[in-house]
């Protein structure tokens, strides 16, 4: 029986509409019939290399229309695409490589960490890896929606990265579950300014706009002032992107007066959003909507309207036409709305499950519910709102604090640019929140706490502030890299004033 893979709908729309855009970065420009010509010439180079159906292949560079057309042509030789994070040392590398196993690294020339990998793979340049003109047959690829198509790092915020795998079946089902969404995703115009390595950049702003026969305009290095023009002057219809995004284009003198009525669909997440952001883009006629996904999942799992970020920005919507989002205690048994429990999914876009590591599979998603380990609390019209990690909870005097909670408060603050809540040693109540956070303008530490007592209850008002002018350290998906805070902030009680009653002593 024949089986609906994701080459297929790329050649169908490059059949249906050869000469309209497909891709394009600031040097290079393709039609769909040129992209498709040059993805197969990608993979004609990868088969005379030696590359086979099944093998590992990966790909490690800039966002760039040369990655994107080596990415293609690995997905058409049969290979099994791994995004690698061109960040990375050579140490990193090495270990990703044995997780892994790649056959061939497609890697950019300027990029001498994959150089410095002992007994690596072999190594062979991006730049325009689609110039070839040998006559290898490209294969007639097994039609089986199980198979692999890309093995994607998790972002590593939290631990070691995993390697989430991907199938033409979960991929295929997410793309569709898209459009039922948000039908303008069709033939849609992406701008992508995330790094091809994430799932952001690979679903959202590549392979989901191209097989639902749209167009990709990709921004390799990030500039406000560029993104904002691009949004104008090629008439982007879908943005997604951090929230850091959106507040620097914001920001801009040039906000006020661009023309940004193309863009119909603008998602935001990774950090929490304020009423602000939210109100500036409304004022330009962009809904700006805060969404909730994970690798996982392949990316986004709810899809809030944007009436509903408009009335509940700490909101992130409801679980998808497909897909069902449940909050549970620990033994999977669902929670009544307004009970804090881990967030669980189940749909389309499911990954198969982690490269070669059928424990975690089983762990996480052995009984057809994805265990997201982040916190969530759902009220009574079904609608998410995400309160923390699992794995970052406070636990203050006998009860849970969780962080994106007091971050959220915290960032309604005016001036705030960024925040983190993180959990310090406590000699009254073991453990206490600290809030470490940037400002645009000067403020004060009791000018914080007062804000936070108008909002919180008092258990979960931070004892410590700390108040800093650098920004946050973030990883690659630009979330805010939160061991990184806790590592720099590791002597809080030792440094800053404790607010709030001071422990007896013993």
């Amino acid at each position: 029986m024949r089986t609906t893979t994701v080459l297929d709908a790329l050649s169908a729309w490059s059949l249906r509409q050869p000469e309209a855009p497909a891709l394009q970065d600031p040097v290079r420009f393709f039609t769909w019939r040129s992209l498709v010509e040059a993805q197969n010439r990608a993979a004609g180079r990868l088969i005379e290399s030696g590359i086979r159906p099944g093998d590992r292949v990966g790909v490690l560079g800039p966002l760039s229309a040369d990655w994107a057309v080596a990415a293609l042509g690995v997905l058409r030789a049969g290979a099994v695409l791994c995004p690698l994070n061109e960040r990375l040392s050579a140490y990193e590398l090495a270990d990703v490589f044995e997780r892994l196993g790649p056959s061939l690294v497609i890697a950019a020339e300027r990029n001498s960490a994959v150089e410095g990998v002992v007994n690596g793979p072999r190594v062979v340049a991006l730049e325009t890896f689609d110039t070839y003109g040998g006559t290898a047959p490209l294969p007639d690829l097994p039609r089986d929606p199980a198979r692999p198509v890309v093995v994607i790092p998790t972002s590593g915020s939290t631990g070691l990265p995993k390697g989430v795998v991907h199938t033409h079946e979960s991929l295929l089902g997410a793309f569709f579950e898209w459009v039922l969404q948000a039908p303008e995703l069709l033939r849609g115009r992406a701008l992508n300014v995330s790094a091809m390595s994430f799932a952001a950049g690979l679903l959202n702003g590549f392979l989901g706009p191209l097989v639902l026969g749209g167009s990709v305009v990709l921004l390799p290095r990030w500039d406000p002032r560029t993104a904002l023009a691009l949004i104008r002057d090629e008439k982007i219809t879908t943005f997604a992107a951090t929230t850091i995004f959106y507040e620097q284009m914001a920001g801009l003198p040039a906000f006020a007066d661009a023309d940004l009525s193309s863009l119909t669909v603008a998602f935001t997440g990774g950090n929490p959003v304020t009423t602000e952001l939210i109100d500036a883009w409304s004022a330009k006629g962009v809904g700006l909507r805060q969404a909730y996904g994970l690798t996982e999942s392949s990316s986004n799992v709810t899809w809030p309207t944007v009436d509903l970020s408009l009335r509940s920005p700490e909101s992130v919507g409801q679980g998808g036409i497909l897909t069902r989002v449940v909050v549970a205690d620990a033994d999977g048994t669902p929670l009544p709305p307004g009970e804090p429990g881990e967030i669980r999914i189940s749909g389309p876009g499911v990954a198969a499950g982690y490269w070669n590591d059928d424990a975690l599979t089983a762990e996480t998603m052995g009984d057809g519910w994805l265990r997201t380990g982040d916190v969530g609390v759902i009220d009574e019209h079904g609608a998410l709102r995400v309160v923390g990690r699992t794995k970052d909870v406070i636990i203050t005097g006998g009860m849970n604090v969780y962080a994106a909670e007091v971050e959220r408060a915290a960032l309604t603050l005016p001036g705030v640019v960024e925040v983190a809540v993180i959990g310090v040693p406590d000699d009254e109540f073991g453990e206490t929140p600290a809030l470490v956070i940037r400002t645009a303008t000067p403020i004060t530490e009791e000018d914080v706490l007062a804000h936070c007592r108008e909002r919180l209850a008092s258990y979960k008002v931070p004892r410590y502030v700390v108040l800093v002018t650098e920004p946050f350290p973030r990883t690659p998906s630009m979330k805010i890299d939160k061991s990184k805070v806790r590592r720099q902030n590791a002597d809080i009680p030792a440094h800053h004033r404790r607010h709030g009653r001071k422990p007896q002593p013993a």
